[in-house]
């Protein structure tokens, strides 16, 4: 799909007027001279840590900012006040060494200090500087050169201000800096690789006037191990300036021709760094697919994990307060994220698509993949682990009323064992367990039909209880919300898996309902939004209304319109806009090609578009990106050191498999103004990188696609 994009891209610009080169000349730009202008703007943003509004993240223990007036000033304090800049976590401002800091300062006072606060191996430091002031009854901007501080502005998580000498009041805090956003390596390639005969593209990238190649340009494919020159071709253009995602210009090296089984990388004669290195190979998502799994198994609760199955990486029973805690026994289960809570929607959501991918991809999955204390009892891995949930969302149903507790976590919402606590019964928390557990009855069938069984009984009594409690919610993480699409995604399952009436009745009944999950602005499932599994799993029953079937199915069909529509306007072939990315944004970029290929199988459509999709999507979490980076845990020469998790120790050894929630320009775009370059590989910034299961679950569903 790049090299059509790039073919009706180039044709595009040269019928419209705009000269292409063929191949740089000496000094030229990256890229065409009418575009070099724009391209070159990528200085550092300012960024404002007291602007127009009083800051909404002044740390709770802040109060020593004593007074805020109509004019928004601040008056400083005698001792020192911190402004959070993201939430606490840390954010890399070294870029920003050689700029400074401008506040508006009036008042009689003469001096303050004034710098960051910062957090390393989980030790917090304060570095600060005295700034001199001349007093005054008018605002005076003053600037802080950065420099003066003994820090490198690495893991920065609070600005601080304050000892004030004298009445001092400040307002329009900024950081300014004119040097540039940070350049990443040119050549970006998928770093776990590609299927000898898919499409296999580079992507070469950067800031237009310090890429240093151009359309035409050359570029080879180098075997590793002889060094020689498997390959040559050159680079066609994607688009000269990517204005809404990363600001830079961006060509793509086409090699789909080649299908050579093999270890290479990308090299261009201008650009001094090569590519990371990536495998040719019909397997190649094999070891991809098999630690995305593992994933689930480190993630584990109430379980010892031992060197045998750990493969480098044991712990302990992080909660064993899970095995009686007011006498209820909710042992098991996984770790919801890098938090030791375990909420049962998101571990819902978790296993419909972990049972999809099994469904429609069962040869993919074998006993023994990986290594998991039921490797070997002849049932496939895959199901082995979804049964480690599947028993804890049993153990969470109330036996009196039939209700699924939301899940288990202290009461004070945070990782505390202190009031680790049961919470209680809602609607929509015993919805996504009903629903789930019915689709699982359909697979576990095949091999335990008593299991299945079970897991049927436990759904139908969740729907009792549905039907006695239809709208009780509580404001909380997860579960919280009034969203009834549950109830309808779990009527969908239920009439999937018994033909029963009432089920399809309410289907019926209430599909107009949730009709706008298929809108065009719509992603696709996530927590809390589920409902298009409900007309997925409805329109695979026996005995559906024909009617409701085909308005389903052509109002899926707009949504998929929708997804390609996106995934064609983005340069990088994701379908993502660019205020897409916020909080789990990969769950976005991997769970659209998933819903499309659950959605077409569901309607009888061919599944080789989201395949492609799927593929493009990959591409761009194991390396195609801006960042060039690989957004796995031990896949790839340049792949994430970690994500955030307080199971699991940040560094070196840090288990293979997990994936983050991804870039996040909504709650972390002080990092870049460019949305998909808001992300950083460091343990204490969660926003961008923790993990979470219903996000992995995604990842293991695009690996298994890739056949």
């Amino acid at each position: 799909m790049k090299k059509q994009l790039a073919v009706i891209i180039s044709l595009a610009m040269l019928f419209s007027g705009c000269a292409v080169n063929t191949a740089p000349e000496e000094g030229e730009s990256a890229v065409s001279e009418a575009a070099a202008l724009p391209i070159a703007n990528h200085t550092l943003q300012e960024i404002v840590i007291l602007g127009s509004e009083y800051p909404t993240t002044v740390n709770a223990t802040a109060e020593k900012i004593s007074e805020l007036d109509e004019n928004l000033q601040i008056k400083l304090s005698d001792s020192m006040s911190s402004i959070v800049l993201r939430s606490w976590n840390a954010t890399d401002l070294s870029l920003y060494k050689n700029g400074y800091i401008s506040i508006d300062v009036m008042g009689s006072g003469s001096s303050f200090d004034v710098g960051f606060g910062e957090i390393t191996d989980g030790i917090t430091t304060t570095t600060v500087t005295n700034v001199a002031v001349t007093p005054t009854d008018t605002r005076t901007t003053v600037t802080v050169p950065l420099s003066e501080l003994d820090s490198e502005l690495l893991h920065v998580r609070e600005f601080v201000i304050g000892n004030a000498d004298g009445d001092i009041w400040v307002s329009s805090i900024k950081l300014i800096s004119e040097d540039s956003e940070k350049i990443y390596p040119a050549i970006k390639v998928n770093q776990e690789g590609y299927k000898t005969t898919s499409e296999k593209t580079a992507v070469v990238s950067g800031f237009g006037d310090t890429l240093g190649c151009n359309v035409g340009t050359e570029f080879n494919l180098v075997n590793t191990e002889t060094g020689e020159t498997a390959f040559t071709s050159t680079l066609v253009l994607i688009t000269e300036y990517d204005e809404l995602f990363s600001g830079e210009a961006m060509l793509s090296a086409d090699f789909s021709d080649y299908t050579e089984e093999g270890s290479y990388y990308i090299q261009i004669a201008d650009i001094d760094e090569s590519s990371p290195v990536f495998t040719i190979s019909d397997n190649v998502y094999d070891s991809l697919l098999a630690d995305s799994m593992r994933y689930f198994y480190y993630q584990r609760a109430n379980t010892e994990i031992t060197e045998d199955y750990g493969e480098g990486h044991s712990r302990g029973d992080v909660t064993p307060e899970d095995f009686d805690i007011d006498g209820i026994d909710v042992s098991g289960g996984w770790y919801d994220a890098g938090d030791v809570g375990k909420y049962v929607s998101p571990g819902a959501t978790a296993v419909n698509t972990l049972l999809w991918a099994y469904k429609l991809y069962p040869d993919k999955f074998y006993d023994g993949q990986n290594n998991i204390p039921e490797s070997g009892n002849g049932i496939p891995d895959i199901l082995d682990e979804v049964k480690y949930e599947l028993d804890f969302l049993l153990k969470m149903q109330d036996e009196d009323s039939g209700g699924f507790h939301m899940k288990v976590k202290s009461q004070s919402e945070n990782d505390s064992a202190s009031d680790r606590a049961v919470w209680e019964c809602t609607t929509n928390s015993t919805a996504d367990c009903s629903a789930v557990l019915a689709f699982a009855s359909t697979v576990y069938s095949e091999f335990d039909s008593d299991y299945a069984d079970r897991l049927l009984s436990a759904a139908e009594e969740g729907w009792a209880y549905i039907e006695e409690n239809p709208d009780y919610y509580v404001s909380t993480t997860y579960s919280g919300e009034n969203d009834s699409s549950a109830t309808f995604w779990a009527a969908g399952c239920l009439y999937y898996a018994t033909g029963n009436d009432t089920y399809g009745k309410y289907v019926e009944e209430h599909y107009s309902d949730y009709l706008i999950k298929f809108g065009s602005g719509e992603n696709g499932h996530n927590v809390g939004n589920m409902a298009i599994y409900g007309y997925y799993t409805y329109l695979l029953s026996d005995n559906t209304d024909e009617e409701i079937s085909a308005l389903i199915t052509k109002r899926y069909k707009s949504w998929r319109s929708g997804v390609r529509n996106r995934y064609e306007a983005n340069p990088w072939q994701v379908s993502i806009n660019s205020w897409g990315f916020w909080w789990g944004s990969f769950n976005t970029i991997l769970g659209s090609p998933q819903d499309m290929i659950v959605g077409n199988y569901a309607i009888g459509d061919d599944l080789s578009e989201g395949k492609q999709f799927s593929a493009d999507a990959l591409n761009f979490i194991m390396g195609e990106n801006p960042l060039r980076k690989s957004f796995v845990t031990g896949h790839g020469d340049d792949a994430i050191a970690q994500t955030f998790s307080n199971i699991w120790s940040a560094g070196d050894n840090f288990p293979d498999g997990y994936m983050p929630g991804g870039i996040n320009n909504s709650e972390g775009n002080i990092i870049s103004k460019y949305p998909m370059k808001c992300y950083t590989d460091e343990p204490f910034d969660w926003v961008t990188n923790e993990n979470a299961i219903y996000w992995n679950a995604v990842l293991v569903f695009n690996a298994a696609v890739q056949d």
